[in-house]
């Protein structure tokens, strides 16, 4: 007879559901992760970093029985975290300082939109509030920051219902996880069936009812000096008419005898208070919605699991009793999120606190990837091309300094302000950052699959050669400092890896430096040790 399944207790509701769905399936979790290896992923996934050696020693060092609830909350309350965070927020609102695909980017906009969304972060600011201050913004798109998000979804050419329609489809995408854009064009229904039974349901009307809040929204660029800005508008008695026949969207006619005028109406229910502002009404009745702290939970999940409760993320079917798979954990969650005042670092401690999160990314029994959907173990991923980047530099004890335009300089990658920033100033970091999946916020999502330039950037890139060099390195500061084989094996392991070696690996790795040229074998070991799935992934 099989020995009985043992479960972590529950530090908190997501344990109750996720303990809770595997015992009834008889499903065994991993046992929980160590204390360097909590410690590496909470810090990657918290602060957008691995840990300092400081770090590593002094956490392992500490015997208190609360030092990981502890270490949590001094990531929430770091600078690195602002900067991790900021670039979530970027990449979900897409700043970009040029976009071909949608609208024109930001442009001049894109630093100061930057450092919005960081203060806004780091001044503990709420998400919905967030959101309703894009929603509702006008004004000078340097200014006025926030402006910045209609300035990024404007389209000049076709006529500007096409615009307003992009504005509800793509906060609809972004701020409600539902994909909205096909029913811009068309009736859901005889298109959506197989894809999303809640959109198929949805008329193309109502899509127009969404537009409406944004009828009155205009952007024109205004030159002063030898720049310029764009500069968001609002007029109060702009309607949205069905009256095109031309741009990117098909034709927009009233029924025969009806009008061609659409009032607001929002998707779920809800229309402007008397005297209302229109957009003010959409950011209200959005924020409000269930549905956006469905969306926003799910998507931070993502985040700390690798897999999110209701996947895609941006294509939740409301229709749908079986696509979430944990449907209660995903409103508990949600309701929490709502009752705590949209506050991303209460969630955040939530998830990065329970067991949950903390099971271990090592399996001791078969895994069978049916099991995957329970979160029965925490699942591997690749560092975000960012974080990579800046882990090479930390690793190998080198420091990044470049200028960006219009922004300036920029001591890591995480903090730069837009994905394309390396690129369009011809550093040669940019390359390996986009062979990362580091995307461009606009044709190109950001993605974690492998390919085969992955691979080659890590045996050939300058990332790695120069970092492995012996000078201004921290393989030369150990040699010029005459460490021994024993304590370069062991820093340069905590350097990269976040652990002391094992025994085994401090055996094997001491015999090889003592086995030739110290300054040309201590490079190796640290090219070994960078190129280790441990090191890429977490």
């Amino acid at each position: 007879m099989p020995p009985p399944i043992v479960y972590p207790s529950s530090r908190n509701f997501i344990d109750t559901e996720i303990f809770g769905k595997m015992k009834l399936a008889r499903i065994a979790p991993a046992s929980m992760s160590s204390d360097t290896e909590f410690l590496r992923r909470v810090t990657i996934d918290l602060a957008g970093r691995i840990p300092t050696a400081n770090e590593v020693n002094a956490f392992l060092a500490d015997t208190s029985v609360d030092k990981r609830d502890r270490l949590i909350d001094t990531l929430l309350a770091s600078d690195d975290f602002n900067d991790r965070w900021t670039l979530w927020f970027g990449d979900l609102v897409q700043n970009i300082y040029d976009a071909s695909s949608v609208g024109q980017g930001v442009l001049n906009g894109r630093s100061p939109y930057y450092h919005w969304i960081r203060d806004a972060i780091a001044g503990h600011k709420a998400y919905d509030a967030m959101v309703r201050e894009l929603l509702t913004s006008s004004g000078d798109q340097i200014a006025n920051p926030a402006s910045n998000y209609f300035v990024r979804l404007y389209q000049e050419n076709g006529p500007p219902q096409d615009t307003f329609d992009n504005i509800a489809t793509q906060s609809g995408t972004q701020f409600l996880g539902l994909p909205m854009m096909c029913v811009s064009c068309h009736d859901g229904v005889g298109h959506l069936e197989l894809l999303n039974k809640g959109m198929a349901s949805v008329k193309r009307r109502q899509l127009w009812g969404m537009a409406a809040f944004f009828s009155g929204i205009g952007v024109k660029f205004q030159t002063q000096g030898v720049g310029g800005s764009f500069v968001v508008t609002e007029s109060s008695g702009t309607e949205y008419r069905l009256d095109t026949t031309t741009g990117n969207k098909t034709l927009r006619q009233p029924s025969t005898g009806a009008s061609d005028v659409v009032s607001p109406a929002y998707l779920f229910g809800g229309q402007p208070a008397d005297g209302e502002n229109r957009r003010a009404a959409y950011a209200r009745l959005l924020t409000a919605d269930p549905q956006f702290a469905r969306a926003a939970v799910n998507y931070i999940w993502k985040e700390f699991f690798g897999l999110a409760i209701v996947e895609p993320v941006d294509n939740f079917d409301l229709a749908s009793t079986t696509q979430a798979t944990h449907p209660v954990l995903l409103n508990e969650l949600a309701t929490y999120f709502q009752q705590s005042g949209f506050d991303l670092r209460a969630l955040i401690r939530l998830i990065a606190q329970s067991n949950a999160y903390q099971l271990s990314g090592r399996y001791g029994g078969t895994w069978n990837e049916t099991s995957t959907p329970y979160f029965a173990r925490h699942y591997p991923r690749r560092m975000m091309a960012e974080v990579l980047l800046d882990s090479l530099y930390q690793a190998t004890g080198r420091h990044l300094a470049l200028n960006v335009s219009q922004h300036g300089v920029v001591t890591k990658a995480v903090a730069t302000p837009d994905p394309l920033a390396f690129v369009n100033n011809g550093y040669f970091q940019g390359p390996f950052l986009q062979d990362f999946g580091e995307g461009d916020r606009d044709s190109n999502i950001r993605t974690q699959d492998p390919t085969l330039l992955e691979v080659l950037e890590m045996l050939n890139d300058r990332q790695i050669l120069d970092g492995i060099a012996t000078t201004n390195t921290l393989v030369g500061s150990l040699l010029s400092a005459k460490k021994t084989p024993d304590e370069i094996v062991d820093q340069l392991y905590v350097a990269a890896l976040s652990r002391h070696p094992t025994a085994s690996e401090r055996e094997i790795a001491v015999a090889y430096l003592n086995g030739g040229t110290l300054s040309e074998r201590a490079p190796d070991l640290q090219f070994v040790l960078l190129n280790k799935l441990e090191f890429l992934f977490y």
